[in-house]
Parts: structure tokens; C-alpha cells; sequence
């Protein structure tokens, strides 16, 4: 029996489905689909001029999600992915979607560390 690249799930042979050459279930392959750029120049600026136009400033407009993330950031002086998916109990590609928000609203930033790559404020 084949497991699901992702998540690790035991499939069945009609529970199969090969994305780029790897083997996953059904939502785990749906979720390859997403293109999520975290680093979007264009999409900075339309978020920028979003929230500009909304009238939000720091963590206003984020979902309860975002926000949760966000205090996590602080309150440990950067994160890496490993920790928000044991943290929060989700993928590392949901993780990097809320990521990616913070980045495109200028909240936060990737940081290189001796052991690491941390998410960080955007201030640090």
C-alpha cells in the first residue's frame, strides 16, 4: 500500500494521485496546486494600498489566525516553520499562506539565523 508524500496517510489505489512525480490523497494534492509567492513585490504594494485605504494599521484586518501568528512572533523573537506546524497543528503549506499575508501587510519577515530560517517582525 502507497502512502500520501504529505501527510503520510495510507492510500488506496483509487486514492491515489501523482503530483510532479510524487504520490498523494486527495486534499494533499489539491493543496500542491496553490501557488502561494511570498515574495511578490506587486502584492506588497496592493496590501499596502489596501490597508491604507481600509484604514488598518498593525494587526487590523487580519484574521484571528494572522493575528494569533503574529503574537506568537513576538512573543518568541522569531519562529520557524517546524514550530508554528507543532504549535498550531497545521501543514507547513498553511502555515506559509498566513505567513505570506503578514509578509504582503509588511508584519513580518524571513530572518537567516545560525540554525535556521525564522519568521520575524517586520521591524527586526
Amino acid at each position: 500500500m502507497q502512502k500520501c508524500f504529505s501527510c503520510g496517510i495510507e492510500l488506496k489505489e483509487d486514492d491515489i494521485y501523482e503530483v510532479k512525480g510524487k504520490i498523494f490523497c486527495d486534499d494533499c494534492a489539491l493543496g500542491q496546486h496553490k501557488l502561494v509567492q511570498t515574495c511578490d513585490p506587486s502584492a506588497v504594494l496592493s496590501a499596502k494600498l489596501d490597508r491604507q485605504r481600509s484604514g488598518h494599521t498593525g494587526t487590523q484586518g487580519l484574521t484571528p489566525r494572522q493575528k494569533e501568528f503574529y503574537e506568537y512572533i513576538v512573543a518568541n523573537n522569531g519562529v520557524t516553520i517546524p514550530q508554528f506546524v507543532e504549535k498550531f497543528g497545521l501543514t507547513a503549506e498553511e502555515v506559509s499562506a498566513d505567513l505570506s499575508v503578514l509578509r504582503h501587510a509588511e508584519l513580518g519577515k524571513g530572518q537567516k539565523r545560525a540554525d535556521g530560517v525564522y519568521f520575524v517582525t517586520w521591524e527586526s
